[in-house]
């Protein structure tokens, strides 16, 4: 067993391990799994937006970067333009000096992209995001149309409040559920239609407060009903009611606890570990994978093979190490957003490239090293000088070192995978962002408990979320949902409805444990103290098909 350098908590270095590590040409980093994780996501700030200025027109812009952040902002038309050239930031490589210090002034200078917003339309509030359309607040999800407060969601349409699902359309407080139509409040259920707080459904419609059905009609608390008698009970149920939606979304988690789960979220997998996991082959300690192969220790892929130490890996990604946000890449190592690229290392925002080493900002370049270009064979041979040297100073082998993050710990992806207290960030050498003066607007307006008392004029209404006390905006698409679909206005802003949500989800950890049913051993996301009976996937189909 080894010791995390950063927490200090044991964890294990297998030989299948050490022969990935030399697979990659790379070390172990010497940190632990979370560790590891945390220390690339927060390079990544996926959903705290902010106003501020373009470096290069000084117009209005919205970024994920803050105006007191040191680091220069293009809008997209002028950073993809020919304005500006970023081989003009080109430097030779000093081997009197540290490696990651030349990169970091590199840093600094290159302008940088607000947003990763991609190919959108009508839908500038979304970042971490390719081809969406009338969207708004959308994080990290792809190609859909009309969807409100999403987070790595694709191709859905017409709904709010969704995470993690796909192929979705009028559906509402959704997590990992797919080819769903009209559900509210849905998790881990597929292929259900007009269903309404449910948990591990399959293939069901017009139920109420279920988990564990598959092929079901006309169900409240997994009893079936006479069709007649079931849409008398809907209508008391679902009245538009606020409170009346509180009150089923306890009896909703209150059912969730005393429900029988699957050791894992596993759909058409072989010799995989983790969880969310579907369509995939030989993926070990993954979770949010999908149709990939050959992964290990990887947090959210989508088409990867032959990936370890990574995290939010897209689009046919292959051979990747130590890196994050990544799309349609070949052969990339300790780098961060690289898209459509290949033999990448220590790189940031890179797109359209090849061969390229200690670079920022570089579209359609190859052969740059520190953002100068070289002939083919003077980029080889200085490659190879310059990892021989790092070599020698121990930079080697590692992400980029924490202080390189353009994001404070609380504004990153980290923060909502693995939340840390200020003082727990600081210590362990995160950076912090420091909220600006609280200048909340006092609540004024008496949300009525009805959707059907709701008036248009609410969404120019001064509210406040009823958790962290911020202003709650409510704007005219999401407020012709909510009545169209008599859904009751929400109290709690998106980010602390995404907290709800995120609560519903389990650790990316793996626990041993027995079955309780039969008693074999799994490797599972839910930890011994959990409340629900976790079977085994021969008992769990027993039981639920």
């Amino acid at each position: 067993m080894k010791q995390c350098n950063q927490c200090k908590s044991p964890f294990e270095i297998t030989d299948k391990d050490q022969k990935l590590y030399e697979k990659f040409g790379a070390k172990p980093t010497g940190l632990c799994f979370e560790c590891d994780q945390k220390n690339r996501l927060c390079f990544r700030n996926e959903r705290i937006l902010y106003k501020r200025k373009c470096d290069f027109t000084g117009g209005d812009i919205i970024s994920i970067y803050s105006p007191d952040k040191p680091y220069k902002i293009y809008k997209n038309d002028i950073w993809y333009s020919d304005k500006w050239n970023a081989l003009d930031f080109g430097k030779d490589f000093d081997f009197k000096r540290p490696f990651f210090e030349q990169l970091q002034e590199l840093q600094l200078k290159v302008p940088r992209l607000p947003l990763v917003n991609v190919n959108s339309e009508n839908s500038e509030y979304c970042n971490m995001c390719i081809g969406n359309k009338d969207s708004y607040l959308v994080f990290g999800g792809d190609f859909n149309d009309s969807v409100l407060y999403g987070t790595l969601c694709m191709s859905n349409k017409d709904c709010v409040d969704i995470d993690l699902s796909n192929n979705n359309e009028l559906c509402y407080m959704l997590g990992d559920s797919i080819n769903c139509y009209g559900c509210h409040f849905a998790f881990d259920s597929k292929n259900c239609r007009n269903c309404f707080f449910i948990s591990d459904c399959s293939n069901c419609s017009e139920c109420i407060l279920c988990a564990n059905l598959a092929n079901k009609s006309f169900c409240i608390n997994n009893i079936q009903y006479p069709k007649g008698e079931y849409l008398q009970k809907k209508k008391e149920f679902l009245n538009g009611s606020y409170n009346t939606q509180i009150s089923l979304f306890r009896a909703f988690n209150d059912m969730r606890k005393s429900r029988i789960v699957k050791y894992s979220h596993t759909l058409s997998c072989q010799n995989c570990t983790g969880d969310y996991l579907k369509n995939s082959k030989n993926c070990h300690n993954c979770y949010d994978v999908s149709d990939s192969e050959d992964l290990k220790d990887v947090i959210f892929a989508n088409k990867a093979k032959d990936c370890f130490n990574c995290g939010l890996v897209g689009y046919s990604s292959e051979r990747i190490y130590n890196s994050i946000a990544i799309c349609s890449v070949h052969g990339i190592k300790n780098s961060y957003y690289i898209f459509a690229s290949s033999s990448i290392e220590y790189c940031e925002q890179m797109l359209n490239s090849h061969s390229c080493f200690g670079c920022i900002g570089l579209d359609h370049k190859e052969n740059c090293i520190l953002n100068k270009q070289y002939s083919k064979q003077d980029y080889d041979g200085l490659k190879d000088r310059i990892i021989s040297y790092m070599k020698k100073t121990g930079e080697w082998g590692q992400f980029f070192p924490k202080t390189f993050s353009c994001f404070g710990y609380n504004e990153s992806t980290a923060d909502q995978y693995y939340p840390l207290s200020k003082e727990q960030a600081l210590s362990q050498g995160y950076k912090w962002k420091e909220e600006g003066a609280k200048d909340y607007v006092p609540q004024n307006y008496n949300i009525p408990d009805n959707i059907a008392d709701v008036k248009s004029d609410i969404t120019d209404a001064n509210l406040v979320c009823s958790e962290c006390k911020k202003n709650l905006k409510i704007i005219p698409q999401e407020l012709k949902f909510y009545k169209s679909n008599y859904i009751p206005i929400p109290r709690q802003c998106s980010e602390c409805r995404h907290s709800i949500r995120l609560s519903l989800r389990n650790p990316r950890k793996l626990w041993d444990r027995k079955c309780s049913k039969c008693g074999a051993g799994i490797h599972t996301t839910y930890s011994p103290d959990r409340p629900e009976k976790v079977y085994c996937e021969t008992c769990y189909l027993k039981e639920v098909y």
